[in-house]
């Protein structure tokens, strides 16, 4: 008890114990000095101890920390004591740099008010000592990255807290729920601490009723937000984004009257808008962007007056854009709506309100149709970031976008926009990027775009700009990125571009170019990283300044007219990682200097005319990944060092003479995915250690004269559903390899060999991928596996020119790959190089050659685009199954040069798409089907050397008498057999009535109705078949599908002279 409360007692005590009392107060005061000055001393000691678990000070920032002042320690750096107490009360470490531990003799500070150890490098826990600081304010432990642990629960003892602030660390585990006995915080941050997680600790919210601002942000929290979150009613700030948090956003939300910033963005939120948001009033930033919100956005939203920045972009929102809500919100300055489902057209213009205050509105990404009005910068006066890319919009950009005055950044890429680009953005004095790919703008480039001297990013690759570039692009020194790939611009290149010293992208590809590179281009002021002039009319050689561009990257040439030699020069440009030269017409050897690029990672020479062998400096380009020589003049060996190339992903040296064997080395190049060595001269059997490409999805050794029995172990190829494997036209021998069983394949082509044996029927063998089997022309025999229907993506199947015997069996209607017509000719196959289509995608084309009515042509197209079935030119027999016209998606159907015998189903008119028909040369019997008129597109028949009968359906008179010859029984056009029944009705039976008839048509009067008769009829038969719409497809599509197959040589074939159809070739580029 003190003084005071002694004296308090006086009225009740004698003099004596009066007396007693003070005695044993002044003594406690004493005691109280005392301990006061053992405190005082202690401080100092502590933060001595506090020291010793500093490790490193590498800023000396506590270096006066030391036991000869440890009297002056409220001097020290970063203490501060009370003035009157001498006593700690704040500790502030912050950005010291210091690198150790957090002692837990920080808690025996018994005054300290604020702690801030944040910006250092502590590591270790946070020490659960931190309890005992019962004056503690203010604790900040932000920036220390190597710090983990939990937050210790016992922080809920620290009642005085009001700013609590743990971020940027290790920190793991979950909120402490005792944070709830914090009443008194009024700041609480706990964000960037990427495996802080768990839910929010039930009711946690109910007691911090002082909370203004609460940051949770950028951690790995989960499950819904609480719904006492609304208990919060002095909340201003709430930021939980970049968390794992789910479930809808709680109305109770709405209740924070005095919410000013709200932004629950990046997390798995679901659900609708609260239609109540609009009670937030003081809202000023509203960003609920990155989530899984569905709905409308609310009308609510127009109570919002003070809301500058809305951001519900990357949702699933839907529903029209409420412009006249919108609109009411006068200090709106940033509308971000980017990568949701909103429907309907801009606004000509709103009921109410304008958009005076809008700088920033980003609509990318949405269905937005319609086109952008005349009246948008009248709306808009201070639009300064305008994204309306990624939609339907179409029509003409407004020729009032010059108005947007303060614009400076403008993207519509990926419309439907078409018209000309307007003059008037000439007036956008501040634009910076000007963005408009993926449309139908047409026409000249507008000169008056050379005033915009800002301009940096200018791009309209994908459109119908033509004529050639302004001499007023001239003056558009700033630009970094300029891109009018794939247009119909004309011209040479502009000298002056070399004047662009800091453009770094400069992209021409796909255009109407002409002239020569200029030399001025390329000087070692120029800052190019990547150039694009591909795919234009270039000729001439490339200039040897190209050397002095020492920063370039990506030089794309290929697809143009240059000529003459690579320059020596280019071995200069030592950070060259990608270079294409493909398709022109260069020539000599590719010069050793090219040795030099050690960054190169892709080089494409193929379709020029260089010669020699493979360069030997290519074993020094040890980070090639893509090498691509085809069709060239390449001869020599194929060198065994290429097998060191081992990051090396595609490699292409087909349609050269190369001689030799293929060497084992290229087994060791374990990450290739792409692989053609085909038609060349190789020789000798496939090495066993081709086994070891597992990663390959793309093996093409057809073309060569390569042979033996197959030992490679295919079945450690890769195991994605898109591996080709092309092993045609060779010498190979022995049986069906089969490790093929355990392939994911989506093409095999082995034909054109001499594989002997049967086909396993093993279960294994149903790689259901495969969409194209080539087997055709060896001597396989026995019957079809039952595997082979189980393949229910095929849509080419090829067995012909074998021994196959047996019956087609039910199961051929398994096929479902084939019940579907495809014609998916721009699929997109694989991923393997520029060879194959320079935009990183794999075309690999497959060309069928067909003979038209009017000539040869090539038909090319993307693998299996057309739906096939060749067993012709086999031992089959039986009756052609009904259900093999439940492959409702033929193209293609050849079952000639069997036994097959029995009738033609009535079904077969299901064939709706179907081409070409061959059931030639079998034993087929009975009447031919009038179904056949079914097949509208049918451009080939061929019935000839069955034993089918009676009249030829009317419908089928369009095709040649050869469809038909070679069956005794069948009568009627197009055959001179004259069908009995019109034989009695057309023809007099004697030779009197026959005579009568002659001497009346040679009379005048019968000699002129015989003329005119028979010039009536033969105009009307030729009117009959030109108008006849199977002939208009036959004869004058040119685009329709072919009509007349060519015939391949017995030598391919591999088979009797008898058998001389070639329904189609394979080939590959």
């Amino acid at each position: 008890m003190g003084g005071v409360g002694a004296l308090k007692l006086l009225p009740f005590l004698g003099i004596s114990h009066i007396i007693c009392i003070l005695g044993v107060s002044v003594l406690l005061e004493v005691s109280s000095a005392q301990q006061l000055q053992n405190n005082t001393v202690n401080d100092g000691q502590i933060l001595l101890d506090i020291k010793q678990e500093i490790e490193m000070d590498p800023l000396a920032a506590i270096e006066d920390w030391n036991n000869k002042e440890i009297s002056q320690f409220c001097s020290w750096s970063g203490v501060s004591c009370d003035a009157s107490l001498q006593r700690v009360v704040s500790l502030n470490m912050s950005g010291f740099g210091l690198v150790g531990n957090i002692s837990s003799s920080i808690g025996s500070l018994q005054l300290l008010s604020i702690l801030d150890l944040s910006n250092n490098s502590f590591f270790g826990v946070i020490p659960s000592e931190i309890d005992q600081l019962k004056q503690l304010t203010t604790l900040h432990i932000v920036g220390n990255p190597g710090l983990n642990g939990s937050i210790p629960a016992s922080i809920g003892s620290c009642s005085e807290l009001r700013d609590l602030q743990i971020g940027g660390s290790n920190i793991s585990g979950s909120i402490p729920s005792t944070l709830g006995e914090c009443r008194k915080l009024e700041t609480l941050q706990l964000f960037s601490n990427p495996t802080l997680g768990g839910n929010f600790p039930p009711g946690i919210f109910g007691n911090l009723t002082n909370l203004n601002l609460l940051n949770l942000s950028n951690n790995n929290l989960s499950g819904a937000i609480p719904s006492d979150i609304g208990s919060l009613k002095q909340l201003k700030f709430l930021d939980v984004k970049k968390n794992l948090l789910t479930g809808p956003i709680p109305p109770e939300l709405c209740d924070l009257p005095l919410l000013q910033v709200l932004n629950l963005s990046s997390n798995l939120l679901s659900g609708p808008i609260p239609q109540d948001v609009g009670r937030l009033v003081s809202l000023t930033s509203f960003s609920l962007n990155d989530n899984s919100l569905t709905g409308n956005i609310p009308a609510s939203l127009t109570n919002l007056s003070a809301l500058k920045t809305i951001n519900l972009s990357n949702n699933k929102l839907s529903g029209e854009i409420p412009w006249d809500i919108l609109s009411q919100l006068r200090q709106l300055e940033t509308i971000l709506l980017s990568l949701n489902s909103f429907i309907g057209t801009f606004p000509q213009r709103v009921k109410s309100g304008d958009f005076s205050s809008v700088q920033v509105l980003k609509l990318d990404f949405n269905f937005l149709n319609g086109s952008i009005p005349e009246s948008f910068c009248s709306m808009f006066p201070n639009i300064r970031v305008f994204w309306p890319e990624w939609n339907r919009l179409s029509g003409k950009i407004p020729s009032s976008i010059g108005r947007c005055s303060k614009l400076l950044d403008i993207r519509f890429s990926n419309n439907s926009i078409s018209g000309p680009l307007p003059s008037s953005f000439g007036n956008c004095s501040s634009l910076e990027r000007l963005e408009g790919w993926g449309n139908k703008v047409s026409g000249p480039l507008p000169r008056e775009l050379g005033s915009l001297q800002n301009l940096t990013y200018l791009n309209f690759d994908v459109n119908k700009l033509s004529g050639s570039v302004p001499d007023e692009f001239s003056r558009l020194k700033s630009m970094v990125h300029l891109s009018f790939a794939l247009n119909t611009l004309s011209g040479p290149i502009p000298e002056f571009l070399g004047t662009f010293t800091n453009m770094i992208w400069l992209n021409f590809g796909s255009n109407f170019l002409s002239g020569t590179i200029p030399s001025s281009l390329f000087h070692p002021g120029m800052s190019l990283v990547e150039v694009h002039f591909d795919t234009n009319l270039l000729v001439g050689p490339i200039p040897d300044s190209v050397g002095q561009a020492s920063s370039l990257q990506q030089l794309w040439l290929h697809n143009n007219k240059l000529n003459g030699s690579i320059p020596s020069t280019m071995g200069s440009l030592v950070n060259l990682t990608t270079l294409y030269l493909r398709n022109n017409s260069f020539t000599g050897s590719i010069p050793a200097s090219m040795g030099q690029l050690a960054s190169l990672t892709s080089f494409d020479t193929s379709q020029n005319n260089f010669t020699g062998g493979v360069p030997e400096f290519l074993r020094n380009l040890s980070n090639l990944q893509g090498l691509w020589m085809s069709n060239n003049s390449v001869t020599g060996t194929i060198p065994s060092w290429i097998g060191s190339l081992r990051f090396l992903e595609s490699l292409s040296l087909a349609f050269n003479s190369l001689q030799g064997p293929i060497p084992p080395e290229i087994g060791n190049l374990t990450t290739l995915e792409y692989l053609a060595l085909n038609d060349n001269e190789l020789s000798g059997p496939i090495p066993d250690s081709l086994s070891n490409l597992w990663r390959i999805q793309f093996f093409n050794l057809a073309g060569n004269d390569l042979s033996g029995e197959i030992t490679v172990d295919f079945s450690n190829f890769s195991s994605t559903p898109n591996t080709f494997i092309l092993l045609n036209k060779n010498n190979f021998t022995g049986p069906f390899p089969k490790s093929l069983q355990n392939v994911s394949l989506q093409l095999l082509d082995l034909s054109n060999n001499g594989f002997t044996g049967v086909l396993p029927d093993v279960p294994g063998m149903a790689p259901t991928p495969l969409r194209v089997l080539l087997i055709r022309g060896n001597d396989l025999s026995g019957e079809i596996p039952s595997w082979v229907w189980r393949l229910d993506k095929l849509q080419l199947l090829d067995l012909s020119g074998n021994r196959f015997t047996g019956s087609l069996p039910r199961a051929i209607g398994d096929l479902e790959g084939m019940k579907t017509a495809h014609n998916d000719n721009n699929r997109t196959l694989n991923k393997f190089g520029p060879s194959d289509g320079y935009d990183g995608r794999l075309f690999t084309h497959y060309e069928w050659n067909f003979y038209f009515k009017n000539g040869f042509s090539t038909y090319s197209s993307v693998i299996a685009s057309y739906t096939n079935l060749d067993f012709s030119n086999n031992n089959l027999h039986g009756p052609i199954p009904d259900r093999l016209y439940e492959l409702e998606g033929l193209r293609f159907l050849n079952l000639s040069y069997n036994s097959f015998s029995g009738p033609i189903a009535s079904d077969i008119g299901g064939l709706r798409f179907l081409d070409q028909l061959d059931y030639s040369h079998n034993q087929l019997s009975g009447d031919i089907p009038s179904s056949f008129t079914s097949a509208g597109f049918l451009g080939i028949l061929n019935l000839s050397y069955n034993n089918l009968s009676g009249a030829i359906p009317e419908s089928m008179t369009k095709f040649p008498n050869s469809s038909f010859v070679g069956n005794a029984d069948l009568c009627g056009p197009p055959l001179t057999t004259v069908c009995a029944h019109d034989a009695t009705s057309m023809f007099p039976r004697d030779s009197a009535e026959r005579y009568s008839i002659w001497r009346d048509m040679l009379s005048l009067d019968g000699y002129i109705s015989f003329l005119v008769g028979a010039l009536i009829g033969f105009w009307g038969l030729l009117a009959a078949i030109v108008l006849h719409p199977g002939f208009r497809s036959y004869v004058f599509e040119t685009s329709s599908p072919p009509i007349v197959v060519l015939p391949e040589t017995d030598q391919d074939l591999g088979r009797s002279k008898d058998r001389q159809w070639n329904r189609y070739f394979l080939t590959t580029h």
